[in-house]
Parts: structure tokens; sequence; C-alpha cells
């Protein structure tokens, strides 16, 4: 082929600077485009929190359980057959609810012999007052003979030992009495006892007594837990018992995560060799949001094993664990900016900061699963107020 002429290169070079032209122009509009779409991107809504100072004290978590403050094992107090038992094992009481009831025929034949025996005695001891009354007369006629012809010595002797005989007897029908109104208060006693009642609201967890089965005084007929009075008992290390004062409190973790406030009632001045432990027991404020509770249940105690100090703070729902580590998106001009944070001890809810994040930052707690860096968000607060952003 022969050699192009000049026309023709001037022909390539013409369309080859078209090309350009156009290349430009298509890489012109697509960055309008992305511009535009990024500027009509709506803003993700998210919830703020302010990164917090926080006073913290450093803790150890100490497994402790739940005990029952009140735990009675319920006692007959009459003897006698059991007739019927009115619970079942689970079944819950209040007080004053019939658990089991012993056949009070005898002790109705009791009360009613009983009640005879009183009036006999009291019968008896109207007839020996009576007795006494005429020695006391008899006795008053011979003083009155003293100092004439027609006083007898020996009369008046017989007619003192008589009033004493009578005294004597009155006295004794007055034991008698006594003891016979005793007899019918103990009467009356089984009788009334013959139903065993609940002492307190709680649950039965055990029930001894059986239809049928003799029961003695003091025996066992069921046993009842107060399922609405806990405590908390721990075996504490003795350096941390060293610093635990009377109404400390602290807080007890049930299951995943649900706290609630417990305070120190009492530390049991006794010591394990073994283990160089001592027993505390506290006081537990309850609700509803633990769940169903059981005596025996385990709980974590974070104790404290320093000095409280202040701690920069932030929401344990601000931060995610990343590829390049633990990440928090903070509120800055309408933008997420995410930042990398060092991550101290627990706080609570919160976790200490210990680099990466100053106090007053506003950290994204609700939204941020989505979140892309730099991308607006709409910011307000955990109350639905907006949030100022820094």
């Amino acid at each position: 082929m022969g050699r192009l002429t000049r026309p023709h290169a001037r022909y390539l070079v013409c369309l080859t600077g078209g090309a350009a032209m156009k290349l430009v122009l298509v890489i012109v509009a697509g960055l309008a485009a992305a511009a535009q779409v990024s500027a009509q991107e709506p803003q993700a809504a998210v919830v703020v929190d302010p990164v917090e100072m926080r006073v913290f004290a450093e803790t150890t978590p100490i497994l402790g359980r739940l005990v029952a403050a009140t735990r009675s094992v319920v006692a007959a107090r009459t003897p006698g057959v059991v007739a019927t038992v009115a619970v079942e094992v689970g079944d819950r009481v209040r007080a004053g609810d019939e658990l089991a009831r012993i056949d009070a025929t005898r002790a109705a034949i009791d009360q009613r012999v009983a009640v005879a025996a009183v009036e006999q005695a009291r019968a008896d001891l109207d007839a020996a007052a009576a007795d006494l009354d005429l020695a006391d007369q008899a006795l008053e006629r011979v003083s009155r003979l003293r100092g004439s012809g027609a006083f007898s010595q020996g009369a008046f002797d017989d007619r003192l030992a008589e009033r004493t005989r009578a005294e004597s007897r009155r006295g004794a029908a007055l034991a008698r009495l006594t003891s016979a109104e005793a007899a019918l208060a103990q009467a009356e006693y089984d009788l009334t006892h013959a139903v065993t009642r609940a002492p307190f609201d709680g649950v039965v967890i055990d029930r001894t007594a059986q239809p049928g089965a003799y029961l003695s005084v003091g025996a066992a007929v069921a046993t009842l837990l107060d399922v609405d009075d806990y405590e908390i008992e721990a075996d504490i290390p003795t350096e941390i018992v060293a610093g635990l004062a009377i109404g400390a409190e602290v807080e007890a973790v049930f299951g995943a995560e649900t706290t609630a406030p417990a305070t120190v009632r009492a530390v049991i001045p006794e010591e394990a060799v073994t283990t160089r432990t001592r027993p505390v027991r506290f006081d537990v404020t309850l609700n509803g949001a633990l769940g169903a509770l059981a005596a025996g249940q385990s709980v974590t105690l974070r104790m404290p094993t320093a000095e409280a100090r202040p701690a920069l703070t932030v929401s344990k729902d601000a931060v995610s664990q990343t590829p390049r580590g633990w990440t928090v998106f903070v509120a800055v001009d309408g933008k997420a900016e995410p930042r990398i944070v060092e991550i101290g001890q627990p706080v609570g809810d919160r976790l200490e900061v210990l680099g990466g994040l100053a106090e007053g930052d506003l950290v994204v707690v609700r939204g941020n699963e989505r979140l892309r860096p730099g991308q607006s968000i709409a910011a307000r607060f955990a109350n639905g107020e907006p949030a100022g952003e820094g």
C-alpha cells in the first residue's frame, strides 16, 4: 500500500480529538449525576447520646444466690390423725389459708369434758366458800363469850380448827377450778388448732402430712417459701469485705445483663478457712422485669475493688467491633464520622473510654448499624429532642 496522504492524516487526528472530547463529556456528566444523587440522598434518622464523665469504681464479679428471707416448716399444733390435706406442692397460699385438718372428734369430746369439770370445780368452790362462812360465824359466836363463865377454851379451839379446815377446803377447791380452767383452755386450743393454717403468704414447696397419718405436736405438715421476699447471699473475699459498709450499694446481675440494686444488710462474722471468704447478705429491690425468680438462683454481684474515680464513658450501644477495632459513629456537622476508640472497664450500662473521644461528643446509639462514613444524618436524643451537633 502506498503512504497515506496528508489529508487522510488530518482526518484521523480530527477523529481522535472528537472521541476524546466525547469521553470527557461522559465523565463530567457521570460525576454531575453522582453528585446529584448524593445530594438527593435522604438523611439517616439516628439517636445520639453524649460522651459523659461518670463516677466509676472498678469491680470484680462474684457469684451469689437468691435465698428466701422467710422459709418455714409449718408444724402441727394439735396431735391427732390427719383428716384432710388442702394443698399440693407448688400451690400458692395466703396467710391464714388452710393447709391440713386434724380429726377433731377427740378434741371436741375433751372440750366438753373440760367444760363439765370447770362447772364441777366452781360448784365445789362455792360449797367450800359457804363452809368457810359457817366456820367463821361459829368461831365468832364462841369468841364473844370470852371473859364470861359460859366461855369454853375447848369449844373455842374446836371452832378455830374447823375454820382452818374450811379454809383449806376452799383453797383446794380454788386450785381444782384453776386446773379445770387450764384443761378447758387446752381442749379449746386443740380444737381451734385442729386446722393448720399458713402463717404467711408463700408457695408450698413440700407437703409432709398425708391423710390418715398420725401427727404429734410439732410434726411437719408442709414447707412454705415466701417468694415475694428474697435476699442475696454471697461468699465475699475477706479483702473486699474489709471495705464494705452496711448499707453500701452494689449492682446485682440476673441472667442476660438484667440488673437490680443490692444493699449490704449484714456481714456474717464467720470466715471459711479454705476460701478466706465471709457470707454477706444483701437486700435487693426486685421487679417484674427480672422474670420468674427462684430460691438458689445464681446472681452475679459486681463488687467494688477500688476507690471510686471519675471516668469518661460512652453508651455500650454506640460501640461496635470492626476489623480496625472498637468503632463508634460521632455526629459532626450533620455527618456520621467513624472513630476508632480505646475501651476500658464497664461502668453499669456504659463503657470507660480510654481514647478516641472527648466529653460532650455525640455518638450514635441507634441506627448506627446501617451508617456509612460521611453519610448525612438527622440526629436526635432519646427523648425526641433534636441534637445540636458539634
